[in-house]
């Protein structure tokens, strides 16, 4: 789903990128299972600073950075700096529906995004599809019970609204991954509200 105005300025500010780069980046390489991922796609990429955490962190050689929103596709070509313009390219596309062929990238990165899908397991599907046997699935996920807060009709669901399709508990997404081919190999859990891990095709 395309993000409201509210859920724009939490996504392109500042303080998100030194977060990505300084924390979810560097937690979620600790948990890599594999030496090196040539080829990556990124689902809701965003601005961008997600493409060039894949290339500086887990040394892609290429990136596919996709997003729904072409208003973000825009942005994040205009921030996209010299040095990764060979090693990045984003296209629009819907993480449900991906214009990519099977068995193509040696990982996938979700930083934040299945949760906004009308309907995660559908893209859980696509990912796996488009995933090598043997590649893994970055993520780093808000959980039901931190979701669901935001679409209840409390102040934030103006600010942040999330798609009831894109609620899950850590129980159906584990089941959710393992239901399409993927098994976590390493997990961190904060509580009820959180998960960052990873999963690999079987």
């Amino acid at each position: 789903m395309k993000l409201n105005l509210g859920e724009r300025f939490i996504v392109n500010n500042p303080l998100r990128a030194f977060i990505q780069r300084r924390i979810e980046g560097p937690m979620l390489k600790r948990m890599a299972g594999l030496e090196s991922y040539p080829l990556c796609l990124e689902i809701g990429c965003g601005g961008g600073v997600g493409a060039e955490i894949i290339v500086e962190q887990f040394g892609a050689q290429s990136v596919v950075a996709t997003d729904v929103d072409t208003e973000q596709i825009e942005r994040a070509k205009k921030n996209l700096k010299s040095k990764f313009k060979d090693k990045i390219k984003f296209r629009i596309a819907d993480a449900m529906a991906l214009d990519e062929p099977d068995n193509k990238f040696d990982a996938v990165f979700s930083f934040g995004v299945i949760h906004h899908m009308e309907d995660w397991r559908k893209a859980i599907k696509e990912i796996s599809r488009v995933l090598k046997t043997g590649g893994e699935l970055f993520f780093e996920e808000p959980l039901k019970n931190f979701t669901s807060f935001f679409i209840k009709g409390s102040l934030f669901s103006r600010i942040a609204s999330h798609p009831e399709g894109g609620m899950f508990s850590y129980d159906e997404f584990r089941n959710g991954l393992k239901d399409a081919g993927i098994d976590i190999i390493n997990l961190k859990r904060l509580g009820n509200i959180a998960i960052f891990g990873v999963g690999r095709k079987t």
